[in-house]
């Protein structure tokens, strides 16, 4: 059985790049309390792994009352009013927050000044958006998720003058692309800041390709996290045999029967060791589920 694996899969900068400052943080003040506002990225593992070291996570609707302790900012971002409550509230504020997602709040923020509308493209609840949402002033701006969402329907029947769009950095560009050609026609004033993250953009064409040349496509990441899930779509538009996992516990014998190529792919959060496993055991065709 061969095995080929997406080179890009795996931890991008802002993940990776969060995750330290995490772990540094847990030997830095570990002689006060730790907390990250939400998961600091979407992988149980991870999650599980920095609690050990004392970092927990909390909800936004704790972190009000969070006060003479260290707060991590998480690599998805923070709502721009939560953070000047936790801030105010005599807090060590650790910034592991993506610089990537930290632009898109720029971009808004500069936006909202130019007193342009402002579409955000991007999954709603998720809490990247959330948070590049409210950079922006909320009466003159809509979170959409594609081109049929009733949200963006509605742009055509308003009289806007100028409009702003951003998207979020884990978005597909072929989504993202559609909703600025569909605007083209307005014959307004257009700013289009592509903010879909490059390593994103790689991982997805990656996996594309792989997925082309396998039998079966297993990808790999949190099931709460959007880029992972996304790539789980992208790679099952074209190979329907295509399974979304987080560890090599979920792996199932009865998939791989009668198949030549496995092609592996993993989301943004989704550590190494977590892939080495995967790898492992699909080679030493060592599954831990029954077979149904």
């Amino acid at each position: 059985m061969e095995i080929k694996l997406v080179k890009s899969a795996g931890f991008c900068f802002g993940v990776e790049r969060a995750i330290d400052l995490a772990v540094e943080s847990s030997k830095k003040y570990n002689n006060k309390k730790i907390f990250t506002i939400g998961h600091i990225i979407h992988n149980n593992d991870v999650v599980n792994y920095l609690e050990k070291r004392q970092v927990e996570a909390i909800t936004p609707e704790e972190a009000v009352n969070i006060k003479d302790s260290v707060v991590i900012l998480r690599s998805h971002g923070v709502e721009k009013e939560l953070l000047e409550t936790v801030k105010k509230n005599n807090n060590i504020i650790v910034d592991a927050i993506c610089p990537y997602v930290k632009k898109i709040h720029k971009y808004v923020d500069k936006l909202k000044n130019e007193n342009y509308f402002v579409i955000i493209v991007g999954d709603k609840g998720h809490p990247e958006v959330n948070a590049i949402y409210s950079f922006s002033d909320k009466d003159n701006s809509i979170i959409i998720a594609d081109e049929k969402d009733h949200e963006f329907i509605k742009i055509f029947e308003k009289k806007i003058k100028k409009i702003g769009i951003v998207a979020q950095t884990t978005q597909e560009f072929d989504n993202f692309e559609k909703i600025c050609k569909r605007l083209l026609p307005l014959k307004i004033e257009l700013r289009i800041f592509n903010t879909i993250c490059d390593a994103t953009s790689k991982r997805q064409k990656e996996s594309i390709e792989v997925a082309k040349e396998s039998d079966i496509m297993i990808v790999i990441g949190g099931k709460h996290s959007a880029n992972t899930k996304r790539l789980k779509e992208i790679c099952e538009k074209i190979q329907p045999d295509t399974y979304h996992i987080e560890n090599e516990k979920e792996l199932e014998k009865k998939w791989f029967d009668n198949k030549k190529t496995v092609g592996i792919t993993a989301g943004a959060s989704t550590p190494s060791t977590i892939i080495d496993n995967v790898l492992k055991a699909i080679k030493n065709q060592n599954f831990h589920s029954k077979i149904i």
